[in-house]
């Protein structure tokens, strides 16, 4: 069972240097230029995505799009999916989520590893998970949060790398293009909050490895480790107020 998640990251904007709200300033600008786009076209961030296996019904569990969305030369992957609604392990309730990686060459050298998957491949390497971006039934995006490192078979890293491999989230995609700009805008707008939430993470993940050692990373009753809401208006605002002040 998920312990209390904590959703109040109460981000002091005013304190946030001005070059970081000009770019979750522009970022706001992009994520909304993508879905006015997305509106002339036609198109829609998700149920692009979810039409990728068109005619099929949509399946729990399945990647959307198949074979996921990647860019190994820039360093990112994205995919979506749906499971089971488990109040327990997501205290909210969702159509599905993106799940947000980078791959582990982009780790820079010497940078320990919390939790590794079972027998990983060295050589090849695999995939940090950054985030997940959660979305309701009506596909608006509700919540950011993290997760235990076997939800998406990661190579787990501590926090303040992977918020340096935020920056490594960028792909050339043309077929799902709208959706990889939206995400790379997501992760710019809400710098502040997933860096907190990643910090949060790692404090949640010291509690459960103090109660289990062997097996924190790997216990499938742990899902979610940290979380915030997606709130864009609010968060344009928080921006615009900071920056005139």
């Amino acid at each position: 069972m998920n312990s209390p998640v904590r959703d109040d990251p109460k981000i002091d904007f005013k304190s946030l240097p001005r070059s970081d709200l000009e770019a979750m300033q522009k970022a706001a600008d992009d994520m909304i230029g993508v879905l006015e786009q997305a509106a002339q076209e036609e198109k829609h961030i998700l149920i692009d995505v979810l039409s990728s296996t068109a005619p099929d019904a949509f399946t729990q569990w399945q990647h959307y799009p198949p074979g996921d969305v990647h860019d190994r030369e820039k360093g990112a992957l994205w995919f979506y999916h749906a499971h089971s609604e488990d109040p327990e392990a997501r205290p909210w309730a969702e159509h599905g989520h993106f799940h947000l990686f980078v791959y582990t060459e982009h780790v820079q050298d010497g940078i320990e590893p919390i939790a590794l998957p079972p027998e990983p491949d060295f050589e090849l390497g695999g995939l940090c998970h950054l985030v997940a971006i959660s979305f309701d039934q009506s596909g608006t995006p509700m919540r950011i949060f993290t997760v235990n490192r076997w939800v998406a078979m990661e190579w787990q890293y501590p926090a303040e790398e992977v918020i340096r491999l935020l920056d490594f989230f960028d792909l050339d995609n043309e077929e799902y293009a709208l959706t990889s700009r939206w995400l790379v805008a997501a992760l710019k707008l809400f710098r502040p909050q997933i860096e907190w939430s990643l910090r949060e993470r790692d404090i949640e993940i010291a509690r459960l490895r103090e109660k289990d050692p062997e097996g924190f990373s790997e216990d499938e009753d742990i899902e979610v480790l940290s979380s915030f809401p997606f709130d864009l208006g609010g968060q344009i605002a928080a921006i615009e107020e900071a920056l005139d002040a």
